[in-house]
């Protein structure tokens, strides 16, 4: 505890006193300096350099938007029809009936037609996916 006391105390003490400036000014020396410089080309005497940055300003950035190309796919139709219909994601996903979807319907694509087609579907692949769809008509 004393070996704190001690730094606390000297540390503050340190602090305390107001440092001497640390910057001295120059003058020039005494030659005569002509009028467009600040100060002759003496060494001891010169000033320091500025340098100065030039920043380049962005070129504005044009936002194009695109109209989307990319439509959703029957099997994604179907699985929110599904999904609406109270069939888990996990069984979709298990007895593939996204994928087998995909590859037997052929028509537009939009809810209804997808919704009207299940029934079709379902006799056409009968087994398990028949057993799975048979609680939605």
């Amino acid at each position: 505890m004393n070996l704190l006391t001690t730094l606390w105390g000297w540390l503050t003490s340190l602090f305390a006193e107001a440092p001497a400036p640390a910057i001295e000014e120059q003058e020039c020396c005494e030659e005569e300096c002509e009028p467009e410089e600040e100060c002759c080309e003496h060494e001891d005497c010169e000033p320091a350099p500025v340098v100065v940055e030039e920043v380049e300003e962005p070129e504005p950035v044009e936002v194009v938007e695109q109209a989307s190309t990319t439509s959703i796919s029957a099997g994604e139709l179907l699985r929110e029809v599904l999904l609406s219909r109270g069939i888990s994601e996990r069984v979709i996903e298990k007895y593939q009936i996204v994928e087998t979807f995909e590859v037997w319907y052929e028509g537009p694509l939009d809810t209804d037609t997808i919704y009207n087609s299940i029934q079709a579907f379902r006799d056409v692949k009968g087994g398990v996916i028949k057993s799975k769809l048979s609680k939605l008509l």
